[in-house]
């Protein structure tokens, strides 16, 4: 039976009810990896950073300051705050070759927004990232235990990253696939051979791939606000238009009212788990039918996981999900 949920109240079950990592803690915003396309990865900046090898810079979003952290360390926070501490520790190897490969890659190209630091600890941006107090908040008395078992995943990946033609690639990871994940050019419009479709079938039996938001009329109609000028009319049941999907079946393009949006758009203005979804209006409401969480490009972590668990190892996992790749070290300069 469909439960009837005020936008509101979904959001705050979904910040209790799910994992970190399926909070979309691995969201990529769609700015920053156009940039990427058009970016060359080992383009030399005019302010190369001159920090030692051995420490990351990590700016802070809540306050805007910058923590150093050695490589171990920033690894081990990083994977604490992307992928619960609870899963195979083969899925944590592949967590933290992805994270040591964005780092690679953002290190040599720094971005002048950062006022020096490497990264940020916004996922949104780049990667999230939890400090050792926070890992403690985060775990209570199992700290011990989920800060070792992370621990000694980083280690034994330490330096190695994902690459393509030799070059680090853009790890972009979600945290549950639809069943398979999608190409970046159908969600972010920027073609990368390597972040291709592929199955992920292990996704299809998580618990959180499927999700439902309701909103009202007024509701679906300021969730629109920001978006500009679009012309709904007075029959609510004519707002949904015509709908595009990709071959992986996400949403590519939605007409409402007058206005067609991306999906990925779309997800971001109704606050979606992803853009994989179908829309229904009736009795007044209009009903989200949600599958996946997150982008749905690159790595799923659910089904890292569920590969790690039915026997396959960090590079299998890494191999699989970003096509063409070879995993080689790669020191951080």
């Amino acid at each position: 039976m469909k439960k009837t949920v005020i936008f509101v109240l979904v959001l705050l079950l979904a910040m209790i009810v799910v994992p970190v990592a399926a909070l979309d803690l691995s969201e990529f915003s769609t700015k920053n990896v156009k940039n990427t396309f058009s970016t060359p990865i080992f383009e030399k900046s005019e302010e190369p950073n001159a920090e030692n090898s051995d420490t990351v810079k990590v700016m802070a979003k809540a306050d805007g300051n910058i923590m150093t952290a050695s490589v171990t360390e920033y690894l081990v926070g990083c994977v604490a705050s992307e992928m619960p501490a609870t899963y195979h520790e083969e899925a944590l190897k592949a967590q933290a070759v992805a994270a040591y490969t964005n780092l690679v890659r953002l290190r040599k190209n720094p971005d002048s927004s950062l006022g020096g630091a490497d990264i940020s600890d916004d996922p949104k941006k780049h990667q999230g990232y939890l400090n050792e107090e926070q890992q403690k908040e985060k775990w209570g008395d199992k700290y011990e235990r989920y800060h070792e078992k992370i621990l000694s995943a980083v280690s034994e990946v330490a330096g190695e990253a994902v690459t393509y033609n030799s070059e680090p690639i853009v790890a972009a990871y979600c945290a549950i696939s639809t069943g398979k994940t999608e190409n970046a050019a159908d969600i972010w419009g920027g073609e990368l051979p390597y972040l291709v479709s592929v199955v992920s079938s292990g996704d299809k039996l998580s618990p959180d791939c499927s999700s439902t938001v309701v909103l009202s009329t007024e509701q679906f109609r300021q969730a629109l606000s920001g978006e500009g000028d679009i012309q709904l009319g007075d029959d609510p049941s004519a707002w949904i238009g015509n709908i595009e999907r990709t071959e992986a079946g996400a949403v590519k393009n939605i007409t409402i009212g007058s206005k067609t949006l991306t999906g990925a758009n779309a997800r971001k203005l109704f606050s979606l788990r992803s853009p994989a979804f179908s829309v229904e209006y009736s009795n007044g409401n209009f009903t989200f039918n949600v599958s996946g969480y997150g982008h749905l490009i690159g790595m799923s972590q659910y089904g890292a996981d569920y590969m790690a668990r039915n026997g396959s190892d960090y590079k299998t996992i890494l191999t699989h999900y970003y096509t063409g790749t070879e995993i080689k070290k790669i020191p951080l300069e």
